[in-house]
């Protein structure tokens, strides 16, 4: 048996869920403040890549972020990001096949957890809703291990990862020895993320790609028996 790690955001669940979260977050900001949302989502970004260029955890508390933007912009407080959340959770969907590849996974023996950059507080409402809760072993965030997935006790015990980020999902657990399955468009993706990181992915490509969740369990069953050498490729 192995333990596989599946990426939520823009893996299990399409990347743009959050959206409407934070336009409403935006919204509420600029209002009071007398900006544009625009205006306010591009400070909260802005705050959120240095972070992850520095590959602080904390680039993910997203309550943190907007507290600091309405600070910033003369606020005493930010709106509530759980509540926000509660209030659009009705929308959040599986991509196709997700559900599907974690239940062959399991069947085929092994242990499955959902890997994400994204802190409890905010995850795990969504993966509730969604009943992903019933359908992996365990969940890890980034503020359990106090590092996103750029540290090696975040990968411990880990045999294989999945996910759509070139960078927190190929990069950094190849580092580590994992097998790695990237879900996505490799070229495109790559290019973007490691310009926007600083990082240079030239050298680095994935032990797969996959265009569809259904390939998931497949690519990481032909892959495993390489896990031994991982660390050497």
């Amino acid at each position: 048996m192995a333990t596989v790690l599946i990426d939520l955001d823009g893996t299990l669940i399409p990347l743009n869920a959050w959206r409407p979260v934070f336009a409403e977050l935006c919204e509420e900001i600029a209002r009071e403040a007398g900006v544009r949302p625009e205006d306010v989502w591009r400070r909260a970004r802005q705050r959120n890549l240095e972070q992850m260029r520095a590959l602080d955890w904390r680039a993910f508390d997203w309550q943190r972020i907007f507290t600091e933007v309405a600070r910033e912009l003369g606020l005493s407080r930010a709106p509530d990001v759980g509540e926000a959340l509660q209030r659009h959770l009705h929308a959040f969907t599986l991509n196709e096949g997700a559900a599907e590849a974690l239940a062959r996974l399991r069947e085929m023996g092994h242990r499955v957890e959902i890997a994400t950059n994204g802190h409890a507080v905010y995850q795990l409402p969504v993966i509730r809703r969604l009943g992903l809760d019933r359908l992996v072993d365990g969940v890890r965030t980034s503020d359990m291990y106090q590092c996103p997935k750029t540290c090696p006790q975040y990968f411990e015990n880990a045999d294989a990862i999945v996910g759509d980020n070139p960078i927190f999902d190929v990069y950094f657990p190849r580092r580590f020895g994992l097998i790695t399955v990237f879900y996505g468009e490799w070229e495109r993706s790559s290019a973007v993320h490691g310009q926007r990181m600083a990082i240079d992915l030239t050298e680095t490509v994935p032990h797969a790609v996959v265009k569809a969740l259904r390939e998931v369990p497949d690519a990481v069953e032909r892959l495993l028996p390489r896990r031994s050498t991982a660390r050497s490729l």
